[in-house]
């Protein structure tokens, strides 16, 4: 017994099935041995039937009626589907799955040359395979922040000799400081990249300050389009700006970028086919008196300028010292008091003069007193703009609610309104009622509006303070001149939450405005009057729809001018 044991296990052994002599099969080496290769080669021809079988089977299937170029676009789109060059999976080609799913689909991911050119430091090994397959297809190369030096230099080095080809290079903002990134970063950008199209400096944690971009490329980018800096800001002779569109500069919260206004304009005047500026937590600076008898900067195709936080008097330098086109426009500023007491909120004092925001058609001055901000939205005929101006902390010019009325009056005096059509006024969130909004403020107003049709008023506030009885008085008050109503054309008057006024003077507004020849035709209110009852005919709404040609209780929602927005 002892014995056949031993056998057994010696038999089960590993190293007894590695030993195929030593094999006990005795069909193995009888007379048909030669019949089981036959045996073995017949299967695996079968498998292979199978599998072409199957191959056709699914040619026939309705997805793959599609041609290879619309499928292309398809892979395209799955492969850019949450994968944008900041995502963490970017560079790793996590749509080869693709590949998996049958013969066809597995040679046109494979022979694609347009999937496989996003290269990042953070995956070598996919990189290498994106410069084997992409051919001639034009690169994106990413470095990544968290990627090992040794992974770095192995994929830059790769990619040298394909600098022709790169168009996007996305830098991280610690690119100078950090040793093991610039370092590998040396080889690439000593030298002219006369393809790049975009360069990225994205943001990453750091200590330091704010800093200048430094030579790159020799200087040499003539493609360049897009520069997109975080933690960072242009600098004359660093890149090549002739043909740049696009220029996005962001600064750090508590370490800002500061710049006058006048080295801001050295760089846009070596941008003549600029398109958009945009600038975040960069503080500029009003400049030199020197520089004021410069020429204006003509930036003709300039589509979109966005300037946030700086000081009304540097963004209005700006704005005077810009030839543009009607662009859309955004500043967020700090509000200034004059030395004539009148206020400064980003735009200059000729505006009109210099053919900026002409043809205004909508405007929505937004009070938000509790926070001391005043958001200007507006339209023009063609393009947006917005104003939105903070007090400042440290100022001593006193709270929204007690400057509201004088402040109204500057913008409505600062822009031309001859073209309005649509103005709406609101408070958005404020404790106590505000100062300066009287009858003859609200006429003076209204007689910069001679085209209007619309008007809203909407207040969302815990008290009974409001706009709406001093403007039903301006409306009803005629010309000392000419003896005429103000506002001719007017049409829409709608009303929310404003408890300062009563549906009587409404109903005399629209009398009197009717026996003048100009009806009011929509009335649309909300008040706490109105909140609860069984019949209409309890209420005075039939006496309104008397004189008014529609009278509701649900005034419409104040869709503001959308303005473009980026994502940093």
């Amino acid at each position: 017994m002892a014995s056949a044991s031993t056998t057994t296990s010696a038999g089960l052994s590993l190293s007894h099935l590695l030993d195929r002599p030593t094999w006990n099969l005795p069909q193995w080496h009888g007379p048909n041995a030669d019949e089981l290769d036959g045996v073995v080669d017949k299967l695996g021809d079968l498998d292979l039937s199978l599998a072409l079988l199957q191959r056709y089977r699914n040619a026939l299937s309705p997805i793959h009626r599609l041609a290879p170029d619309i499928l292309l676009l398809i892979f395209q789109d799955i492969a850019e589907e949450d994968d944008g060059p900041l995502h963490p999976s970017y560079g790793s080609a996590p749509w080869v799955y693709l590949a998996h799913v049958c013969h066809r689909w597995r040679e046109i991911a494979l022979t694609c040359a347009v999937l496989w050119t996003r290269l990042s430091t953070k995956f070598p090994n996919a990189a290498l395979a994106c410069l084997e397959r992409s051919a001639d297809a034009p690169l994106s190369l990413i470095v990544s922040a968290s990627a090992t030096t040794e992974a770095a230099s192995q994929v830059i080095n790769a990619a040298l000799p394909h600098v022709a080809r790169i168009r996007h290079i996305y830098l991280p903002s610690v690119f100078l400081e950090d040793a093991d990134l610039r370092e590998p970063l040396e080889s690439i950008l000593r030298d002219p990249a006369p393809a790049l199209e975009a360069l990225h400096v994205y943001k990453v944690s750091m200590d330091g300050d704010c800093f200048a971009l430094p030579t790159m490329f020799k200087g040499h980018t003539p493609g360049l389009t897009t520069l997109r800096l975080a933690y960072a800001y242009p600098e004359l002779g660093s890149l090549t700006y002739t043909n740049l569109r696009r220029l996005f500069i962001r600064g750090k919260k508590l370490k800002p970028i500061t710049m006058e206004v006048s080295r801001l304009l050295e760089i846009l005047a070596a941008c003549p086919e600029l398109e958009e500026l945009r600038t975040y937590k960069a503080t500029f600076k009003a400049s030199s008196s020197s520089a004021d008898s410069q020429p204006p900067l003509h930036l003709d195709k300039l589509r979109v300028l966005d300037i946030a936080r700086c000081s009304a008097s540097a963004a209005a330098e700006l704005f005077s010292r810009l030839a543009v086109p009607d662009c859309a426009m955004r500043f967020l500023v700090s509000l200034e008091r004059a030395a004539d007491f009148t206020f400064r909120f980003g735009l200059p004092d000729n505006l009109e003069e210099m053919g900026h925001l002409p043809g205004i058609t909508q405007l929505h001055i937004e009070y938000t007193s509790a926070n001391d901000v005043v958001s200007i939205h507006g339209k023009t005929r063609t393009s947006p703009f917005q104003i939105i101006a903070a007090i400042p902390q440290d100022s001593d010019m006193g709270e929204m609610p007690t400057v509201a009325g004088h402040l109204l009056l500057c913008i409505v005096r600062s822009l031309d309104l001859s073209l309005l059509e649509q103005f709406t006024i609101s408070e958005t969130y404020y404790h106590r009622a505000h100062l300066g909004f009287t009858r003859r403020r609200w006429i003076e107003v209204f007689e910069r509006m001679p085209l209007l049709k619309e008007l809203h008023i909407r207040i969302d506030s815990i008290n009974d303070a409001g706009f709406s009885r001093a403007i039903l008085a301006a409306l009803a008050t005629p010309g000392e001149v000419t003896g005429r109503l103000l506002c001719p054309n007017l049409e829409v008057l709608t009303m929310s939450n404003d408890k300062t006024w009563s549906t009587l003077q409404c109903y005399l507004l629209a009398q009197q405005r009717a026996d003048h020849g100009h009806p009011i035709k929509r009335l649309s209110m909300r008040l706490p009057c109105y909140e609860n009852f069984e019949e209409i005919e309890d209420t005075d709404i039939p006496a309104l729809r008397q004189i008014i040609d529609v009278v509701d209780l649900d005034p419409p929602p104040i869709m503001k001018v959308r303005f473009p927005e980026i994502s940093w």
